[in-house]
């Protein structure tokens, strides 16, 4: 049984350190996320970000906030600043009831200067189209979501949601993500970045197309069936290689990226 989260952030703010690759230093997140992120083979560099208890757990009720920590947040916001579209699977931008990304000054400055779109594009990933269109993330026309689908969705819905995002058809049956990829490619996106959930994230591995893992370790443990950060019927196995480890407040932040393409340290 989870104990109250409060309670476990409840300890002094200590700042954030790096304690690999060495040596122990205080660290700016901004600095240490910052890096060279170039298009792999004619799509753009995908990045998957997930927090998740040390036993596996990646909810509680559905959402995932109750693991986080004001720490956990901070790293959040700044992994946000990279991409140029945040992908998410419907199920879990209903969930987590998406908003619109931030267009502050502040936040502007540090996603131009990590050479990316100066807001960023949500592109919610459906075959069935069965999300509600009043969720947050659909409400400012000045922002519209993209929304990934089938060629063979159904025609009443498509128009439904044309009135609040742009679409992109790919794929019958299911939604072809290395086509869709490449489709984000075309718009101009040079990264992207997966929140899940851990269905979405399955597919994208089983496609062979994760080129990067943030992995949030919130010190909490507590039993289930329903584990992992990525899910789905058959294995792809991949090689990682360990980027850096940060720590704050008994958290473990921790970054990889594929051994067989690994951008250059920034």
């Amino acid at each position: 049984m989870f104990g109250s989260p409060s309670d476990a952030w409840s300890c002094q703010h200590q700042g954030v350190h790096q304690i690999f690759p060495p040596p122990l230093a205080e660290v700016e997140a901004d600095d240490v996320y910052r890096d060279e992120r170039s298009p792999v083979g004619g799509r753009p560099w995908l990045m998957m970000n997930m927090v998740s208890t040390v036993d596996g757990i990646t909810e509680i009720d559905g959402v995932s906030g109750p693991l986080g920590s004001p720490g956990d947040k901070d790293i959040f916001g700044t992994i946000r600043t990279l991409p140029d579209v945040i992908m998410v699977g419907s199920a879990t931008a209903v969930s987590e009831q998406y908003n619109p990304t931030s267009t502050s000054v502040s936040t502007k400055a540090r996603r131009l200067a990590n050479g990316a779109w100066p807001v960023a594009r949500i592109a919610v990933v459906s075959s069935q189209l069965t999300f509600d269109l009043t969720l947050p993330m659909f409400q400012r026309p000045s922002q519209r979501p993209l929304v990934i689908t089938t060629v063979d969705a159904d025609p009443a819905k498509i128009n439904q949601v044309a009135e609040h995002a742009d679409l992109i058809r790919c794929g019958s049956g299911s939604v072809d993500l290395p086509q869709a990829m490449r489709e984000l490619s075309e718009l101009g996106a040079q990264r992207v970045l997966s929140e899940g959930g851990p269905s979405l994230n399955g597919a994208l591995l089983r496609d062979d197309l994760v080129d990067e893992v943030f992995l949030s370790v919130a010190p909490l443990m507590g039993g289930g069936s329903q584990r992992g950060i990525a899910r789905g019927d058959t294995p792809n196995i991949h090689e990682l290689e360990l980027r850096h480890v940060l720590t704050e407040d008994h958290f473990l932040f921790l970054r990889y990226t594929r051994a067989t393409a690994t951008p250059a340290t920034g």
